[in-house]
Protein backbone atom coordinates (compact mmCIF):
# COMPACT_ATOMS: atom_id res chain seq x y z
CA UNK A 1 0.00 0.00 0.00
CA UNK A 2 1.11 3.57 -0.69
CA UNK A 3 -0.13 6.94 0.48
CA UNK A 4 -1.19 9.36 -2.25
CA UNK A 5 -2.47 12.95 -2.02
CA UNK A 6 -6.17 13.77 -2.22
CA UNK A 7 -6.32 15.60 -5.54
CA UNK A 8 -10.08 16.15 -5.77
CA UNK A 9 -9.97 19.30 -3.69
CA UNK A 10 -9.94 23.00 -4.48
CA UNK A 11 -6.36 23.92 -3.40
CA UNK A 12 -4.90 21.20 -5.61
CA UNK A 13 -6.86 22.15 -8.71
CA UNK A 14 -6.18 25.87 -8.18
CA UNK A 15 -2.44 25.11 -8.07
CA UNK A 16 -2.53 24.65 -11.86
CA UNK A 17 -3.35 28.33 -12.27
CA UNK A 18 -6.57 27.97 -14.26
CA UNK A 19 -8.72 31.09 -14.58
CA UNK A 20 -11.92 30.10 -16.43
CA UNK A 21 -14.80 32.49 -17.05
CA UNK A 22 -17.25 29.59 -17.17
CA UNK A 23 -17.14 26.01 -15.89
CA UNK A 24 -19.40 23.29 -17.26
CA UNK A 25 -20.24 20.52 -14.78
CA UNK A 26 -21.63 17.67 -16.89
CA UNK A 27 -23.05 14.69 -15.02
CA UNK A 28 -24.07 16.56 -11.90
CA UNK A 29 -25.72 13.89 -9.72
CA UNK A 30 -25.43 15.47 -6.24
CA UNK A 31 -22.96 18.16 -7.28
CA UNK A 32 -19.18 18.59 -7.36
CA UNK A 33 -18.41 20.91 -4.41
CA UNK A 34 -14.61 20.78 -4.70
CA UNK A 35 -14.90 21.97 -8.31
CA UNK A 36 -17.19 24.84 -7.33
CA UNK A 37 -14.85 25.95 -4.55
CA UNK A 38 -11.92 25.96 -6.98
CA UNK A 39 -13.28 28.84 -9.05
CA UNK A 40 -15.37 31.20 -6.90
CA UNK A 41 -15.39 33.90 -9.60
CA UNK A 42 -16.48 31.68 -12.50
CA UNK A 43 -19.98 31.21 -13.86
CA UNK A 44 -21.18 27.62 -13.43
CA UNK A 45 -23.34 25.78 -15.92
CA UNK A 46 -24.65 22.41 -14.69
CA UNK A 47 -25.87 19.84 -17.22
CA UNK A 48 -27.63 16.57 -16.36
CA UNK A 49 -30.68 14.75 -17.80
CA UNK A 50 -32.03 14.18 -14.27
CA UNK A 51 -34.06 17.32 -13.63
CA UNK A 52 -33.94 17.06 -9.82
CA UNK A 53 -30.15 17.46 -9.77
CA UNK A 54 -30.41 21.25 -9.60
CA UNK A 55 -32.56 21.15 -6.47
CA UNK A 56 -30.24 18.63 -4.79
CA UNK A 57 -27.23 20.89 -5.40
CA UNK A 58 -29.07 23.87 -3.89
CA UNK A 59 -30.49 21.90 -0.95
CA UNK A 60 -27.08 20.52 -0.02
CA UNK A 61 -25.65 24.04 -0.11
CA UNK A 62 -22.98 23.19 -2.69
CA UNK A 63 -23.83 26.04 -5.06
CA UNK A 64 -26.66 28.56 -5.32
CA UNK A 65 -25.86 30.70 -8.38
CA UNK A 66 -25.75 28.57 -11.52
CA UNK A 67 -27.53 27.82 -14.77
CA UNK A 68 -28.97 24.33 -15.21
CA UNK A 69 -29.78 22.41 -18.41
CA UNK A 70 -31.80 19.19 -18.12
CA UNK A 71 -30.25 17.25 -20.97
CA UNK A 72 -27.76 14.52 -21.76
CA UNK A 73 -24.80 15.33 -24.00
CA UNK A 74 -24.03 13.58 -27.26
CA UNK A 75 -22.63 14.10 -30.73
CA UNK A 76 -26.02 15.12 -32.13
CA UNK A 77 -29.37 16.38 -30.87
CA UNK A 78 -32.04 13.75 -30.28
CA UNK A 79 -33.59 11.52 -27.63
CA UNK A 80 -32.04 8.61 -25.72
CA UNK A 81 -32.89 6.17 -22.93
CA UNK A 82 -31.37 6.90 -19.53
CA UNK A 83 -31.03 3.86 -17.25
CA UNK A 84 -31.41 4.88 -13.59
CA UNK A 85 -30.43 2.14 -11.09
CA UNK A 86 -31.81 1.59 -7.59
CA UNK A 87 -30.06 -0.03 -4.65
CA UNK A 88 -31.89 -1.45 -1.64
CA UNK A 89 -31.95 1.97 0.02
CA UNK A 90 -32.15 4.63 -2.68
CA UNK A 91 -32.05 5.80 -6.27
CA UNK A 92 -28.43 5.86 -7.42
CA UNK A 93 -28.37 9.19 -9.28
CA UNK A 94 -24.62 9.16 -9.88
CA UNK A 95 -24.75 5.81 -11.69
CA UNK A 96 -27.45 6.68 -14.23
CA UNK A 97 -26.19 6.02 -17.74
CA UNK A 98 -27.19 6.12 -21.40
CA UNK A 99 -25.35 2.82 -21.77
CA UNK A 100 -26.09 -0.63 -20.37
CA UNK A 101 -23.86 -1.44 -17.40
CA UNK A 102 -22.10 -4.81 -17.64
CA UNK A 103 -19.70 -4.84 -14.69
CA UNK A 104 -20.24 -6.58 -11.34
CA UNK A 105 -21.69 -3.42 -9.86
CA UNK A 106 -24.81 -3.94 -11.95
CA UNK A 107 -25.56 -7.08 -9.92
CA UNK A 108 -26.03 -4.97 -6.79
CA UNK A 109 -29.00 -3.06 -8.21
CA UNK A 110 -32.47 -4.22 -7.20
CA UNK A 111 -34.11 -2.63 -10.25
CA UNK A 112 -33.64 -0.01 -12.96
CA UNK A 113 -35.91 2.65 -14.38
CA UNK A 114 -35.64 3.61 -18.05
CA UNK A 115 -36.65 7.15 -19.01
CA UNK A 116 -36.48 9.03 -22.30
CA UNK A 117 -34.31 12.15 -22.09
CA UNK A 118 -33.28 14.88 -24.55
CA UNK A 119 -29.75 14.79 -25.95
CA UNK A 120 -27.89 17.92 -27.05
CA UNK A 121 -24.33 18.65 -28.21
CA UNK A 122 -22.36 20.64 -25.65
CA UNK A 123 -21.55 23.19 -28.37
CA UNK A 124 -25.26 23.99 -28.67
CA UNK A 125 -25.48 24.83 -24.96
CA UNK A 126 -22.04 26.38 -24.48
CA UNK A 127 -22.38 29.00 -27.22
CA UNK A 128 -24.46 31.08 -24.78
CA UNK A 129 -21.55 31.16 -22.29
CA UNK A 130 -18.48 32.79 -23.91
CA UNK A 131 -14.97 33.11 -22.55
CA UNK A 132 -12.29 30.81 -21.18
CA UNK A 133 -13.85 27.51 -20.17
CA UNK A 134 -13.35 24.54 -17.90
CA UNK A 135 -15.15 21.23 -18.33
CA UNK A 136 -15.87 18.40 -15.89
CA UNK A 137 -17.45 15.38 -17.55
CA UNK A 138 -18.80 12.29 -15.76
CA UNK A 139 -21.41 10.54 -17.90
CA UNK A 140 -20.97 6.90 -16.87
CA UNK A 141 -19.46 5.52 -20.07
CA UNK A 142 -20.85 8.13 -22.49
CA UNK A 143 -17.83 10.46 -22.34
CA UNK A 144 -16.59 9.82 -25.88
CA UNK A 145 -19.99 10.59 -27.38
CA UNK A 146 -20.28 13.74 -25.28
CA UNK A 147 -16.84 14.95 -26.35
CA UNK A 148 -17.79 14.38 -29.99
CA UNK A 149 -20.38 17.14 -29.68
CA UNK A 150 -18.01 19.63 -28.08
CA UNK A 151 -15.51 20.50 -30.83
CA UNK A 152 -15.94 24.28 -30.56
CA UNK A 153 -16.14 24.31 -26.76
CA UNK A 154 -12.92 22.30 -26.42
CA UNK A 155 -11.05 24.98 -28.38
CA UNK A 156 -11.50 27.39 -25.46
CA UNK A 157 -11.15 24.93 -22.58
CA UNK A 158 -8.25 25.54 -20.21
CA UNK A 159 -8.85 22.14 -18.71
CA UNK A 160 -11.03 19.04 -19.00
CA UNK A 161 -11.64 16.64 -16.12
CA UNK A 162 -13.37 13.45 -17.12
CA UNK A 163 -14.11 9.96 -15.93
CA UNK A 164 -12.29 7.60 -18.29
CA UNK A 165 -13.22 3.93 -18.21
CA UNK A 166 -10.17 1.65 -18.16
CA UNK A 167 -12.26 -1.52 -18.05
CA UNK A 168 -15.32 -2.48 -20.15
CA UNK A 169 -17.93 -1.39 -17.59
CA UNK A 170 -20.65 -0.71 -20.16
CA UNK A 171 -21.77 -2.07 -23.51
CA UNK A 172 -19.99 -0.20 -26.29
CA UNK A 173 -17.95 2.05 -24.01
CA UNK A 174 -15.20 3.99 -25.79
CA UNK A 175 -11.64 2.75 -25.27
CA UNK A 176 -9.29 5.03 -23.29
CA UNK A 177 -7.01 5.73 -26.27
CA UNK A 178 -9.95 7.12 -28.26
CA UNK A 179 -10.66 9.71 -25.58
CA UNK A 180 -6.99 10.65 -25.25
CA UNK A 181 -6.67 10.98 -29.03
CA UNK A 182 -9.82 13.06 -29.38
CA UNK A 183 -8.71 15.51 -26.69
CA UNK A 184 -5.17 15.65 -28.11
CA UNK A 185 -6.65 16.71 -31.45
CA UNK A 186 -8.26 19.61 -29.55
CA UNK A 187 -4.88 20.61 -28.07
CA UNK A 188 -5.50 19.08 -24.63
CA UNK A 189 -2.97 16.68 -23.15
CA UNK A 190 -3.27 14.16 -20.31
CA UNK A 191 -1.57 15.77 -17.32
CA UNK A 192 -2.79 14.17 -14.09
CA UNK A 193 -4.82 11.36 -12.55
CA UNK A 194 -6.98 12.89 -9.83
CA UNK A 195 -8.69 9.72 -8.61
CA UNK A 196 -8.71 5.97 -9.28
CA UNK A 197 -11.92 3.99 -9.05
CA UNK A 198 -10.69 0.55 -8.05
CA UNK A 199 -12.73 -2.60 -8.29
CA UNK A 200 -13.54 -4.98 -5.43
CA UNK A 201 -11.41 -7.93 -4.38
CA UNK A 202 -7.73 -8.52 -3.75
CA UNK A 203 -6.59 -7.55 -7.25
CA UNK A 204 -8.60 -4.28 -7.20
CA UNK A 205 -7.96 -3.56 -10.88
CA UNK A 206 -9.05 0.02 -11.68
CA UNK A 207 -12.47 0.48 -13.27
CA UNK A 208 -12.02 4.13 -14.17
CA UNK A 209 -9.70 7.10 -13.75
CA UNK A 210 -10.68 10.72 -13.11
CA UNK A 211 -8.20 12.36 -15.46
CA UNK A 212 -7.12 15.97 -15.94
CA UNK A 213 -6.30 17.27 -19.43
CA UNK A 214 -4.74 20.72 -19.99
CA UNK A 215 -2.98 22.79 -22.62
CA UNK A 216 0.64 21.62 -22.79
CA UNK A 217 1.97 25.08 -21.99
CA UNK A 218 -0.15 25.34 -18.82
Amino acid sequence: MVVSPNKTRAPYLRSYGFDPDVVFDVGVANGTPWLYRSFPNARFVLIDPQEDCAERVRTKGHLQDFHFHAAALGANAGVATLNIPYSESKQEHAMASLKVRTDKLAQSFVRQKAVEVPVKPLDEIAVAYPGRAGLKLDTEGFELEAIAGAAETLKRCEFVILEMSVSPRFEGVGVPSALVSHLADAGLQLRDVLNIGAGPGKKAHPRYLDVLFTRWAS
